[in-house]
């Protein structure tokens, strides 16, 4: 299906104008896959970093524990000194005391709920849970970003192999593929399942100044709710107008997504899957303006805390996903990936049935879009004034010996996927720590 989708973008007009890793690129590629070749396992943090230290004396992990806080010690000075982290484990509350400096790595929603369940946040939102404050910044857990990802599913012809079976979790096809793997480390085990991207501009746009033009003028009518959101309108204003680099990602899956309005991550929530053979083309806007927030629901530390993602608030990301979306569709009616499908066949769900109707396919991006797991920016790494939570060394501000470490210090949504930024986020923390900075 790769070099299917290949030629059909290329014989669209978009091949592939750079390296996609450059940022800098439109049209399909295959991307990477954290897999060791010779093995053929996953490589993941835990393989690759964690477990060549895991005997070191001076490293212990502490499991079967919920952090509580973070310790803090004003000790007469004006900025409280993170000393170290409260935790329980297996019942029993423990201080686990810091020599140097603590580092938070919880993730783009445990960071921001620490640092609040630590008094460092809005002292408004602190006070409805009874939590004094410590350090002031109104910043902590907004500025909330992800790529809201939609699916469209169309029946394969006949004969054509997707991963259908293994998502009805039919036996013989299970049996089958644990077979080729164990061996001979091929099959269905050894993909990611979702390869093949392309990155595209919005192609309305390009072949129609004056729909550009409306879409500006919806943009500069945008209301600022964070202060990063005129930098974040200046980048995306940039890319419409040169129109040389992608708005959207777009990727494919060789099976079926589930149908509008049951797209949770929950699996109780999904509707079983249908009996026909699907390809799926996903696509989400790479630069989304609208940003949500995380914050604590209790004083409880064991309690999860609110996320509300406000996908779609601004109404150029809905006018954005929904021309993509309709983009799906002149995609799969190129040849030669229009002789994939089954003529006449199957959609996953009526509603994703646009027909180039783009009042259909917007409210196709609302009902039918989700997280794509790219959640990042709520402990932004920019200026204090500008909702900033974290200085360029990661610093937290206003307080002495605490940075943070994960995707929580993006200050804008990256166009691609977040796992290497990540990665890099980490190796820049510890040349930076080491150096002393």
């Amino acid at each position: 299906m790769l070099v299917t989708g290949v030629e059909t973008f290329e014989g669209l007009g978009f091949p592939l104008t750079d390296s996609p890793f450059s940022g800098h690129s439109t049209g399909p590629f295959n991307c990477a896959s954290s897999m060791n070749p010779e093995t053929k396992t996953r490589s993941s943090a835990s393989v690759a970093y964690f477990s060549p230290v895991a005997a070191r004396p001076n490293l212990k992990v502490f499991l079967n524990s919920v952090v509580e806080k973070i310790v803090l010690d004003r000790n007469g000075s004006e900025e409280p000194q993170a000393t170290g982290v409260q935790i329980i484990q297996d019942g029993v509350k423990i201080t686990v005391s810091a020599a140097k400096e603590v580092i938070l790595s919880a993730g783009v929603f445990g960071s921001p709920k620490l640092l609040e369940l630590s008094g460092i946040g809005d002292p408004e939102l602190l006070k409805l849970y009874g939590i004094e404050a410590q350090v002031t910044n109104p910043y902590v857990g907004t500025n909330l970003q992800d790529h809201a990802v939609a699916g469209i599913s169309f029946e394969v012809a006949d004969g054509i192999a997707t991963l259908d079976n293994m998502m009805r979790k039919d036996p013989a096809t299970i049996a089958q593929a644990a077979e080729l793997y164990q061996t001979h480390k091929s099959g269905p085990f050894i993909s990611t399942g979702v390869t093949s991207f392309a990155y595209l501009p919005t192609i309305d746009f390009t072949k129609d100044s004056g729909e550009l033009r409306k879409a500006l003028e919806t943009l500069s009518d945008a209301t600022d709710f964070h202060p990063l959101d005129p930098a974040r309108f200046d980048i995306l204003r940039n890319l419409l107008k040169k129109g040389d680099e992608g708005t959207a990602q777009f990727c494919l899956l060789a099976g079926q997504w589930a149908p509008t309005g049951k797209n949770s991550t929950r699996p109780e929530d999904s509707s079983p899957p249908l009996p026909e053979n699907f390809v799926t083309i996903f696509t989400a806007v790479s630069h989304p303006l609208s940003s949500g927030t995380v914050h604590i629901s209790s004083a409880d530390p064991s309690a999860l805390p609110t996320v509300d993602p406000a996908y779609f608030s601004q109404p150029l990301d809905v006018e954005l996903q929904a021309r993509h979306l309709r983009t799906v569709e002149t995609i799969v009616a190129a040849p030669p990936f229009s002789a994939l499908l089954k003529p006449g066949g199957k959609r996953n769900d009526p509603a994703t049935i646009m027909n180039g109707d783009l009042e259909k396919a917007k409210a196709l991006a609302r009902s039918g879009s989700g997280t794509n797991w790219h959640s990042c920016g709520t402990c932004a790494m920019a200026p204090r004034d500008k909702g900033g939570v974290v200085d360029a060394s990661l610093r937290v501000y206003g307080v002495k010996g605490l940075r943070i470490v994960d995707a929580s210090v993006f200050p804008f949504i990256p166009q691609s996927n977040t796992q290497t930024l990540v990665y890099a986020v980490a190796e820049r923390a510890s040349d930076i720590i080491k150096g002393g900075l």
